[in-house]
């Protein structure tokens, strides 16, 4: 079968012949699955590397698979794999390998355990099979697509950032600085959460997914490249700032943006990656105002149950951030609209 994989030492992608997984004789036997990859999501960080090159001195590997936003169906179960069955319709977790016992996976944050890795490290789920260990795999409710449950893993991402690392409360008022997939997903989730009002900014090569924030409930959006942003938060904000600012640009300037925006002893949240070294006064801009201002890296277990509680309630609108489904024969054209701001998620089908 064909899977895409990513070398390290050129940053070249190439869609390469690999063997089909046998159940039982994988890295995660016994506890093995092994599932038919209906859609997989190209992720930011992927483009990031597609676009600037694969970090160097970070991975003593030669390639990685690519692909981790899958959605499926288990095709075989190993002879210890609990609670998951043939034909169960599933999402999988990234993380893998969490020790289960130090501080950090005991306190919910088994994403960061320092032997925590990724499955791509062994294949990518840009495949059409994909062995996976059991416990990483959840079923998807029954009434949600393939299509919206290959967003879980940016959404478990977004439940991070607003649930579980700034710990939004009804009445707050949240700026999200960036209107790409996971923007979206985090603009719903603070509707959800009673949050107002919710304000989603972008550049002006972003006017389109500005439109779309605002028929996803965006109760303002602010286009950067034509308006003063400090000016409108003043507006709309009644001259005190944002409660909770997230940045999920990945870009720099916005992180000095989310601090510029956000009120006195609110929270700032640095969820998106890609950017370079960021140069702040943290006298003037951390200090003075009291601001917590938060990492957020990856999606912990808990976060995938949240996700899916908040799927089967049927209350997210997914579809209009779904704008395409290729092949993956044509994964090249996929990367190529993912990369560009006419498009929002693009899934390629193995």
């Amino acid at each position: 079968m064909q899977s895409l994989v990513c070398h390290i030492e050129d940053s070249s992608f190439l869609l390469e012949e690999i063997p089909e997984p046998v159940i039982g004789k994988t890295v995660y036997s016994p506890e093995d699955v092994i599932v038919e990859v209906k859609l997989c999501g190209i992720c930011g960080t992927e483009l990031n590397i597609w676009r600037d090159g694969f970090p160097k001195s970070i991975l003593n590997v030669k390639q990685v698979g690519l692909g981790h936003e899958l959605s499926g169906v288990v095709i075989e179960a190993g002879e210890k794999a609990s609670g998951i069955n043939k034909g169960d319709r599933v999402v999988a977790e990234v993380s893998i390998d969490s020790c289960g016992i130090c501080p950090l996976c005991l306190s919910g944050r088994n994403n960061l355990c320092k032997f925590a890795s990724s499955f791509m490290l062994y294949q990518g789920a840009f495949s059409k099979y994909l062995p996976l260990p059991a416990k990483n795999v959840h079923k998807i409710p029954d009434k949600t697509s393939f299509e919206e449950a290959a967003l879980c893993q940016p959404l478990a991402i977004a439940i991070n950032a607003l649930e579980l690392r700034a710990k939004v409360k009804t009445g707050e008022s949240v700026a999200i600085l960036g209107p790409g997939p996971i923007g979206l997903c985090l603009l719903q989730i603070a509707k959800l959460s009673g949050a107002w009002p919710v304000v989603v900014t972008g550049l002006k090569a972003d006017e389109k997914r500005l439109e779309i924030a605002k028929t996803l409930g965006a109760d303002f959006t602010i286009n950067v490249d034509e308006e003063d942003l400090f000016q409108r938060t003043k507006d709309i904000t009644n001259f005190e700032g944002f409660d909770v600012v997230v940045e999920i640009a990945g870009s720099g300037k916005a992180v000095n943006q989310a601090l510029d925006i956000v009120k006195t002893c609110g929270r700032v949240v640095l969820a998106g990656a890609g950017y370079h070294a960021v140069e702040i006064d943290a006298s003037k801009k951390i200090m003075v105002k009291q601001i917590d201002l938060l990492g957020c890296r990856g999606d912990p277990t808990i976060a995938w149950i949240k996700t899916l509680r908040l799927l089967e309630t049927g209350k997210l609108n997914l579809k209009p951030i779904i704008s395409d489904i290729l092949p993956l024969s044509e994964w090249e054209e996929g990367f190529r609209l993912a990369n560009s701001r006419n498009s929002l998620k693009v899934l390629l089908q193995p």
